[in-house]
């Protein structure tokens, strides 16, 4: 990912990490009713994780145009006409604040997942199982995407033992599908990582609710700067 020349406050930042939770949350929703969503999106969402020490927030956003569709979302989601619309989604979200809260709770859970994250190969899949020939591109191994099964199991491992849970709605043919299921386990911990970064930006599930105009226009300010950019 390339990073764009924008430049955000804290305010600012506060809200792209929020959007990303929110983009997490909107892409397991069309997973679990589709079966299918976005491997682009889901990519952007899930890389942050892979910044376990960043010097700044932009390390872990270096390009947030990636993240238009979750700031799309919230900024349609805190206004009336898209409430309904998107109040599944946004329910994921509070779940996954909840969820960060209680992960912080528990430093050794935390140093499971920093310690498993510490080794990026085991993150990405095999060349092999893409069908890759090896002697063309290289002789590294290991593609550029994500094993998602990877993720999924340490979801299953660490945020699965806490006492919250978040309970997914879809289509049971597709919820039950491995590679489904595997997407949205790793979006779950991929959008607690955004969660935990927006709570230790100051952001509260309460400004939810009371600042929803101030978050709003924040968020149209920034989909109109990265706008200008292209």
């Amino acid at each position: 990912m390339s990073n764009t020349s924008a430049k955000f406050n804290d305010w600012e930042y506060r809200n792209i990490a929020l959007a990303v939770t929110v983009q997490c949350a909107q892409l397991v929703s069309t997973l679990a009713y589709t079966g299918r969503a976005d491997p682009i999106q889901i990519k952007a969402c899930v890389t942050p994780l892979l910044a376990i020490k960043p010097d700044s927030v932009a390390d872990v956003y270096p390009n947030v145009s990636y993240y238009a569709n979750g700031l799309g979302v919230l900024q349609k989601a805190l206004s009336g006409e898209g409430l309904k619309e998107y109040a599944e989604a946004m329910k994921y979200v509070l779940g996954m604040s909840i969820l960060q809260q209680q992960l912080s709770a528990v430093p050794s859970m935390q140093a499971v997942i920093q310690q498993r994250m510490q080794f990026p190969d085991t993150l990405y899949l095999d060349k092999d199982d893409l069908g890759i020939d090896h002697e063309a591109l290289g002789s590294s191994q290991k593609s550029d995407e994500f094993d998602y099964a990877v993720l999924a199991a340490l979801y299953q491992d660490t945020i699965s033992k806490l006492s919250y849970r978040v309970h997914v709605k879809g289509n049971a043919e597709h919820l039950r599908n491995q590679r489904v299921a595997d997407q949205i386990r790793a979006l779950l911990l991929a959008g607690i990582r955004s969660a935990m970064l927006w709570h230790q930006l100051g952001g509260r599930r309460w400004h939810l609710f009371l600042y929803k105009k101030r978050i709003r226009n924040c968020v149209a300010t920034i989909r109109r700067n990265l706008f200008a950019l292209h």
